[in-house]
């Protein structure tokens, strides 16, 4: 958020100058980019009071009141009314819940395939994101990779939520994803064996045999083979209306908040 800033009135012209051209009176000044920009360019009451000063270089000039006859009406310009239903909160937070699960099903299910038919996904998100998701894709597909085990996620809440001056609805999300169930192999690799599923990702609670350890550790240390782990998501969604949100955004989260 931008913060006002005040300024205190410069005690002679020459120093008004100086700060409002940025070099001595009478000398050029370079624009600054976008601030010089919007601050050169002040109310019209403001300019009918600095121009005066640079015509008559640098020296007071005498103010001078006209009146004015008959009505001033102020010219106003008012963004588009938004309106937030009552449970605009909680309804976000139900649909941001479906969408998130469905997504990440639906990525789980391209993936085991790996990642050719990525066409189901972009139901679910922005045509501006899907671009990321397809590359994703790809990489499985490039690389002969498919995955096995089901993505799920907890502690969902809603970071933002609000109606744009366009009139779409954004959502802002955290969320713990849970990668730590899936296994990621090269497609002609056999399935991970019962008594890893029955252990990952707890092996030092692990309470088998010496032989079904061997046949944990034989598997695992295939070349290739990688599992998921547990992060914390930020997610934007965005749509026409509460119950279409689509996923716009999809990044780790860095900051505070523990999975």
């Amino acid at each position: 958020m931008l913060e006002r800033q005040r300024y205190s009135a410069p005690p002679n012209c020459r120093t008004i100058l100086t700060r409002f051209l940025g070099k001595p009176c009478g000398q050029n000044a370079r624009a600054r980019g976008a601030f010089f920009y919007a601050w050169t360019m002040p109310k019209l009451r403001a300019a009918v009071l600095i121009i005066p000063i640079l015509i008559s270089g640098c020296e007071a000039p005498e103010l001078q009141v006209t009146e004015v006859s008959g009505d001033i009406t102020g010219v106003s310009q008012w963004a588009p009314k938004r309106l937030l239903p009552a449970n605009f909160y909680d309804l976000a937070l139900e649909e941001a819940s479906a969408v998130v699960g469905s997504y990440l099903a639906t990525s789980d299910a391209i993936t085991s395939e790996g990642g050719k038919s990525w066409q189901p996904i972009s139901s679910l998100v922005s045509e501006r994101w899907l671009s990321e998701e397809q590359e994703g894709f790809r990489y499985f597909e490039r690389e002969g990779l498919r995955s096995i085990g089901e993505t799920t996620f907890d502690s969902l809440i809603v970071q933002s939520a609000h109606i744009t001056l366009d009139q779409q609805v954004e959502v802002g999300i955290l969320a713990c994803i849970d990668g730590t169930g899936v296994f990621v192999l090269p497609t002609d690799y056999d399935d991970p064996p019962e008594i890893l599923w029955q252990w990952h990702p707890a092996y030092e609670d692990f309470e088998g045999d010496e032989g079904q350890w061997e046949q944990l550790e034989e598997y695992l240390s295939q070349p290739g083979v990688t599992w998921g782990e547990e992060r914390a998501v930020q997610a934007w969604l965005v749509g026409e209306a509460v119950h279409s949100l689509v996923i716009d955004s999809w990044e780790q989260w860095w900051g505070v908040y523990e999975c």
